[in-house]
């Protein structure tokens, strides 16, 4: 999207000192491997706003999440990046996560999400991130229109548009939705009918010629 493209995280400095990870649009999937399940490591990622009063509380304590993850890692052991998202800015990332709130905490582990919901602390969030996430309901990693392939677009094409109508006209008016059910039906077996009409008709005259 063109319009994202100034969403290039500016918090440089920031970053060399910090253990989170700064994520946007343009570096989220190539870094994350999200949506394939890629090994690259699990990630736990804080969606936030910068004027959340709940985020700038957390930042600390996500900061000490974060250490201790790379303590882990540099020690040899399997542990999560932490990381954030301004999703003010990142508005693909928010669009195609549905943050609808914040700060949002979502880990994402071999092509799964696990959106968190227990306390802040610095204690239960390293629960959760060392294994205590599996104990949670995951979810296929949600993808947007630049993960999806062609039959997944039209299948989501279908999902929001075609079915969503379809269940309204049932909702509003049943007539209606019978009416254009049949009428489908009817199109359908004329156009099928008139195919084989042209199809037969193109064999006699091949034979007469």
């Amino acid at each position: 999207m063109a319009e994202e493209s100034s969403e290039v995280a500016t918090e440089g400095e920031e970053e060399k000192k910090s253990s989170v990870k700064v994520l946007d649009t343009g570096n989220f999937e190539h870094l994350t491997q999200s949506a394939s399940g890629a090994t690259t490591g699990d990630w736990f990622v804080e969606f936030y706003a910068p004027w959340c009063g709940h985020c700038k509380s957390l930042e600390p304590i996500w900061e000490e999440v974060a250490e201790k993850m790379l303590e882990n890692r540099q020690s040899g052991e399997r542990s999560a990046i932490i990381a954030k998202v301004d999703a003010t800015r990142c508005k693909y990332l928010a669009s195609r996560f549905g943050i609808a709130g914040f700060p949002t905490l979502i880990l994402f582990s071999q092509g799964k999400q696990y959106q968190y919901s227990g306390e802040r602390t610095a204690e239960k969030l390293l629960e959760f991130a060392m294994g205590g996430f599996k104990e949670a309901k995951g979810i296929p990693v949600m993808k947007g229109d630049k993960e999806r392939n062609q039959i997944e677009k039209l299948q989501h094409l279908w999902d929001v548009t075609f079915q969503h109508d379809m269940i309204q006209i049932w909702k509003l008016h049943k007539a209606a939705f019978f009416f254009f059910v049949i009428a489908s039906f009817l199109i359908g077996v004329f156009v099928g009918r008139l195919t084989v009409s042209s199809k037969t008709a193109a064999q006699s005259s091949k034979k007469n010629n």
